[in-house]
């Protein structure tokens, strides 16, 4: 079902600060090319490179210097390449992280495009494909054997292919936040540091998208030994990240060691007497042979005639490497650099709660948001529109680190005005009296947040009543006869809605549409919504944020609740024209039909009590399915509650507001 109009949701489209990380060792002949590659970006954000030196003399960081010398240098004395890319990583002050290396060159628009790729899809890190190009006939040789299925062994970022989740990517370009999470990339591996690092991220719910359009391009190794050993190590290293993290072991990483064994397996064979002993040998050599001469005929490349010595070199090696033992992972290198975590930037966050004779139902409030397992700063501000001092001084009594600030208007959107001009937060969190938070939502929402550039996050509305008549309502409230198919209610799947039960406001985002305009008593949260929408901004249904909120506990209350609702979604309508969804109409539209009854049995119309029967026969069939799936005795009241819920909306919609209660508008909030 459609659930939004207007212009469609895009994400924020300010443009992030980058670094470029480049860790070298003796790359002074190649250093030069990647480093103007970078330099001669078309990104109209600040680009900042920064080159971690791991050589054996000063010659790469002197022509770095001569130069380049815009360049930040740092010091890798570890002289190994993860090390290199933690003291970058330290050094940095991007908020997308960048990686290139000596052998790499980018294209002009390479940023550009993945800053757009991973504001698009929020995801921790944006890659590419690999492109590899030599410069020699060994090299070009070295380039095909990388291209194809028989030595990419079925990578994406090598072979192409569509855009979307994998498991690594080449390089990448990673969000801060999510490489802060995971403690960035661990300098005590020697190798396939990025293929650990992708699966820390991804273990963490967060995704590595493979983006086709972002190439980058490769200079190969030169030489056979050279090639020889960075297979080794490959699959050295491979094997110490399988022993860490099991699962991320996939079958293709198996191919080369079962080779291996299989080949050294053949002479043991056959020595036995064993007839089939060759067959392992003589497959790989028929599959070598045939594979190269199919390449070499497609790719119309002279080099391919060096494929099968080339394609044996890789396996075999990456197979040695993966049944050779590694001493060092956590042993010296550890013990000579520990393993730190990039400093998180968690920015601070600020709750507001604005209340009114709330002294029965503020404490849970408030203990919950305390009690939050975020570890940047977070402020509390309550603002209080109550009609005692009883509220403010439980407040005051109880918890005294609360901002505590009065609401002379005495009603919510005021009391949000008035909160937000004294929070301090770069995000906005929504609170009410009537609402608990669990642990993490707080952590979540910003993650969230982060995540999809959206301009506010929301979640589920969880009722809980507290009564048996407030657990009828809470039942009510999350079905499709009492939600109207709002999926902060009902559920469904994280994506772009129309609005959101509370929210986390990007700060930025929600002063640039004027903030919460107080001339609305209620409805206030989606004619905000509606706003940063029409900006072109995103508003965000995450189903893992769930807060717990406590119904009306009479028939009276919760009457005068959808009552209101009903009034103030006229007053949106009038505002807003193009916010109205034909939900919001079936309301009036019900309470036109049953008033239209008697007046047409008194016309003589045979049909008249069709709509009030099939009224009725709807709240009876629907309310005893609910009762009977849900499993409660309360849902003996439901007929009562959602009519109750009905009509009172129905008739709010068609009753003018007071006099003077939708004056000036009062928006504009002076940021901090």
């Amino acid at each position: 079902m459609k659930e939004s109009s207007g212009p469609p949701p895009a994400t924020a489209t300010a443009l992030p600060s980058v670094s470029v990380l480049i860790p070298v060792r003796n790359a002074e002949a190649t250093i030069g090319t990647a480093i103007e590659s970078v330099l001669s970006q078309d990104y109209e954000g600040s680009v900042e490179v920064v080159v971690a030196d791991g050589s054996d003399t000063a010659a790469t960081s002197d022509l770095v210097r001569r130069r380049y010398p815009t360049v930040k240098l740092v010091s890798n004395p570890e002289q190994v390449i993860t090390f290199g890319i933690h003291a970058g990583y330290g050094a940095a002050t991007g908020e997308l992280i960048v990686r290139c290396d000596a052998h790499t060159v980018f294209p002009p628009g390479y940023l550009s495009t993945a800053v757009s790729v991973s504001q698009r899809t929020g995801a921790a890190n944006v890659g590419g494909r690999q492109r590899p190009v030599g410069a020699t006939f060994f090299e070009r040789a070295v380039a095909v054997a990388m291209t194809t299925p028989l030595g990419a062994g079925g990578a994406r970022y090598r072979l192409g292919g569509p855009e979307g989740p994998v498991d690594t990517v080449f390089l990448g370009a990673f969000r801060r936040d999510a490489l802060a999470s995971v403690g960035g990339v661990d300098p005590t591996l020697g190798g396939a540091e990025d293929y650990e690092l992708n699966w820390r991220l991804r273990a963490r719910g967060e995704t590595v998208w493979f983006a086709p359009e972002l190439v980058a391009t490769y200079r190969p190794r030169g030489t056979l030994p050279d090639l020889a050993w960075q297979y080794f190590n490959y699959g050295r290293w491979k094997r110490v990240v399988a022993r860490r993290h099991p699962a991320s072991l996939l079958p293709r990483h198996l191919a080369s060691p079962l080779l291996l064994l299989g080949l050294a397996a053949s002479p043991v064979l056959a020595l036995a007497g064993v007839s089939g002993a060759a067959v392992v040998p003589l497959a790989y050599v028929l599959t070598l042979a045939v594979g190269s001469l199919a390449v070499g005929v497609r790719r119309r490349s002279s080099a391919a005639i060096l494929l099968p010595l080339v394609l044996a070199t890789m396996h075999l090696s990456w197979g040695i490497g993966f049944l050779t033992p590694v001493r060092t992972t956590r042993g010296r290198m550890a013990r000579r650099a520990p393993f730190r975590p990039v400093a998180a930037a968690l920015p601070p966050v600020s709750v507001l709660i604005p209340v009114r004779n709330a002294e029965a139902t503020i404490g849970a409030a408030i203990e919950s948001v305390l009690s939050q397992d975020y570890e940047g700063s977070v402020e509390v501000i309550v603002a209080d529109g109550s009609d005692t001092a009883a509220t403010s001084d439980l407040i005051r009594r109880r918890y005294p680190t609360v901002k505590l600030i009065r609401n002379q208007e005495q009603t919510a959107g005021f009391g949000l005005r008035a909160a937000h001009r004294a929070a301090t937060g770069e995000i906005i969190v929504r609170c009410d009296a009537h609402t608990v938070f669990p642990p993490g939502y707080v952590r979540r929402a910003v993650s969230t947040l982060r995540r999809t550039g959206a301009a506010n996050v929301g979640g589920r509305q969880r009722p809980v009543g507290a009564t048996f008549f407030g657990r009828a309502v809470a039942v009510a409230m999350t079905t499709p006869l009492g939600a109207g198919g709002a999926r902060y209610r009902l559920g469904g799947p994280e994506g772009p809605v129309d609005t959101v039960y509370l929210g986390a406001f990007r700060r930025d985002a929600l002063e640039a549409a004027g903030g919460v305009d107080p001339a609305f008593v209620r409805n206030q949260d989606y004619e905000l919504n509606w706003r940063l929408r029409v900006r072109g901004e995103t508003v965000w249904f995450d189903p893992e944020l769930v807060a717990t909120y406590q119904p009306r506990g009479t028939l009276r209350d919760l009457a005068w609740q959808y009552f209101n609702y009903g009034r103030w979604k006229r007053v949106v309508a009038r505002r807003h024209p193009a916010s109205l969804l034909p939900r919001h109409l079936a309301s009036p539209l019900l309470l036109l039909g049953l008033a239209a009854w008697p007046v047409l049995a008194g016309a003589g119309v045979s049909w008249a009590a069709a709509v009030p029967l099939m009224y009725v026969l709807t709240l009876a069939v629907g309310s005893l399915a609910v009762g009977v799936r849900r499993r409660s005795s309360a849902g003996i009241l439901l007929p009562l509650v959602l009519a109750t819920m009905h009509l009172s909306w129905g008739i709010g919609f068609f009753t003018p507001t007071p006099a003077g209660s939708t004056g000036a508008t009062e928006t504009v909030v002076p940021s901090h």
